[in-house]
């Protein structure tokens, strides 16, 4: 998931969620965001200070017209109130000292509220209503910061901070109840008599019969942890540092297992309403969390894409140790039309650069790394390596005419088949690397690849084409046998008219790495520089999202289930953020699983999911670069 320019790449600190169609995140530069359902927007706050708690209510009687976000920056502290219509300061009463940074908020209602000060230790209540005399109150200071309250209700709350200093409102004043020794950032209460309290490294305590119980031993995690949420008195989340997600369930609390982790970003807080519940953290990260895993975009970059249906698809990556490394897990994640769950990989830390479905329950993807190649088959509900029969050699794109034949293509102009069942070498005419192949029918195709390669399926053979382009090319797409694009380095772009390949003008000079047709009147294309063309039937288009893609994230795949819906996926918008998941015709950034503008990268989707329709630019050429323009979600 994603937002505009300036929250691309900034840190998500507080959520809360409305209803499972309605939530805000907040976070640093005075980043807002609301989620309406399908997606996360960005929506001015009026301030540039960080924001780093917010809070519409207790989660049994949440208003969506009255909430509070809170925070500070440089000793300068903030407080917003939302109406039913805008974001408005609600600063009245604030004085410093002991009003510096505010690093959480409870509200009881509109009118009454509470904010702790993460430097300072001071409480602050706010009574009255927002502009007609409303203010905060300084009622009492801790010994320490202050990280997280929560009010039982408007007689009863608890504050956590800094040392484990732990506080109990009551009789109308908050006193030290204890002191654990750890600092602790967040907690949760599930009523007067049961509550959890979470810190740093993996610390977990438990409130019940009047005393806290800690730290829960073993520990689940030696993370920190940054937020904890409570379901009910069986059901609860927390999450923390690189991306720890930790699940109780039956009294214990349990870390998700590595292939179900999606970011290894910090995680600043997370939220439920019902069984529907969010996480965000560092660099824009928004992750969906709920019982079956968590879903969101993982910090490597995206190869391929593969769409069954807009509600099934699949995306593969480079593993999440960087491309080429040969370390990391390897990157599956599995898009059901609203969110990603990473795929569960049978198979080494290899490099992914292509997948194809013949089916929602069976597909290939292909790589490798360090010479080494890579074929994985998903069936069962899982993708697993099989065979392959070379080596030397890495695989980059995969083509399936059915379920029973297919190809891949790959360096040193390698050409496999499979058919019978299994992956057999076929005779190449090239030592050139192909990086793109496709099939009109089990007869006809071409694969195209270094120096402009060229090659031509037919007659039960591969032979070499006349090119008119000596350029690298990566991708080529034929819409039936007279429509057909290949594109590739420097900013080429070939027409097929059904006799010859043509050299289209060009007016892009970056590498363009996917071509897909939906009709003779509609195609695309992306490539580095997050650059985004689209075919009118007559010219090319450059295409630029409202709001500008911090980093301008290398896109490498793009594949439409219609004229009307596509996704694009990437690479990271920032160093050690999602990959980039965009959603088209819209382009919006999608949540990871990555987010904000792009429904993150995103989309977020991430995933990176903030939309934002996108404009084209006609251009008196024949082709325009465009650059999309993201932010996370």
């Amino acid at each position: 998931m994603q937002v505009q320019a300036s929250s691309l790449t900034s840190n998500l600190n507080g959520l809360v969620m409305l209803s499972s169609s309605n939530g805000w995140a907040v976070g640093d530069g005075g980043t807002t965001l609301h989620f309406d359902g399908s997606s996360w927007s960005l929506i001015p706050s009026g301030t540039s200070l960080d924001l780093l708690g917010v809070s519409f209510g207790p989660s049994s009687s949440l208003n969506p017209n009255a909430g509070f976000a809170v925070g500070g920056t440089g000793g300068n502290p903030i407080a917003l109130y939302r109406s039913e219509v805008t974001w408005s300061s609600a600063v009245a009463g604030l004085t410093s000292p002991q009003a510096q940074r505010l690093a959480s908020v409870f509200a009881n209602s509109a009118i009454d509220a509470w904010a702790v000060d993460s430097v300072s230790g001071a409480f602050w209540h706010w009574s009255g209503t927002v502009g007609l005399g409303g203010g905060w109150t300084l009622v009492s200071s801790a010994a320490a910061g202050l990280n997280s309250v929560w009010m039982v209700s408007v007689s009863e709350g608890w504050a956590v901070g800094v040392g484990g200093v732990i506080y109990h409102y009551a009789a109308g004043g908050w006193t030290l109840y204890t002191t654990v020794g750890t600092t602790l950032n967040s907690v949760s209460m599930l009523n007067a008599n049961e509550g959890w309290a979470v810190g740093d490294q993996g610390a977990i305590y438990h409130y019940s019969a009047g005393s806290w119980n800690g730290p829960v031993s073993p520990a689940a995690t030696s993370q920190d942890l940054r937020s904890v949420f409570m379901l009910n008195q069986a059901e609860g989340w927390a999450v923390g540092a690189s991306g720890t997600v930790l699940h109780f369930s039956g009294g214990v609390w349990t870390g998700l297992p590595p292939n179900l982790l999606t970011t290894n970003q910090n995680l600043n807080a997370v939220y439920f309403s019902g069984q529907t519940g969010w996480a965000v953290g560092d660099l824009g990260t928004i992750i969906s969390v709920g019982l079956q895993s968590t879903q969101g975009v993982p910090a490597a970059g995206l190869q391929s894409v593969y769409l069954s249906s807009s509600t099934d698809g699949w995306i593969v990556g480079c593993s999440t140790g960087g491309c080429g490394s040969g370390s990391g897990e390897p990157v599956v994640l599995h898009w059901d039309g609203t969110s990603f769950t990473r795929g569960t990989v049978s198979g080494p830390a290899g490099d992914l650069y292509s997948v194809y479905m013949t089916s929602p329950s069976d597909g290939w993807a292909v790589g490798g790394v360090g010479g080494n190649p890579l074929i994985l088959h998903y069936t069962g509900g899982s993708w697993v390596q099989v065979p392959t029969p070379v080596s030397g050699v890495i695989l980059r794109s995969v083509f399936m005419v059915d379920a029973s034949d297919g190809w891949a293509v790959g360096s040193m102009g390698t050409i496999l088949r499979y058919s019978g069942g299994s992956w057999g070498a076929v005779s190449s005419p090239t030592t050139n690397t192909l990086r793109g192949v496709y099939l009109l029918g089990s007869t006809d195709g071409w694969a195209v690849g270094d120096g402009g390669q060229l090659l031509r399926y037919s007659n039960g053979q591969w032979v070499g084409i006349g090119s008119p382009t000596g350029a690298q090319l990566n991708s080529v797409f034929l819409y039936d046998s007279s429509h057909g694009w290949a594109v590739g380095a420097g900013g080429t772009i070939l027409h097929y008219d059904g006799t010859l390949w043509v050299n289209v003008a060009q007016s892009v000079s970056t590498d363009l790495n996917s071509v897909f047709q939906t009709s003779p009147q509609q195609a695309w294309v992306v490539g580095d520089s997050a650059t985004i063309l689209q075919w009118s039937g007559f010219i090319w288009n450059s295409i630029t999202p409202s709001y500008p893609l911090t980093g301008n994230p290398d896109l490498n795949s793009v594949f439409m289930v219609s004229p009307s819906y596509g996704l694009i996926v990437g690479a990271p918008l920032a160093p050690g953020g999602q990959g980039t998941i965009l959603q088209l015709p819209q382009t919006n950034p999608i949540p990871e699983v990555g987010a904000i503008q792009l429904l993150l990268a995103v989309l977020l989707v991430l995933t990176l999911i903030v939309i934002s329709k996108y404009a084209r630019k006609p251009t008196l050429q024949s082709t325009e670069g465009g650059t999309l323009y993201h932010v996370p979600l």
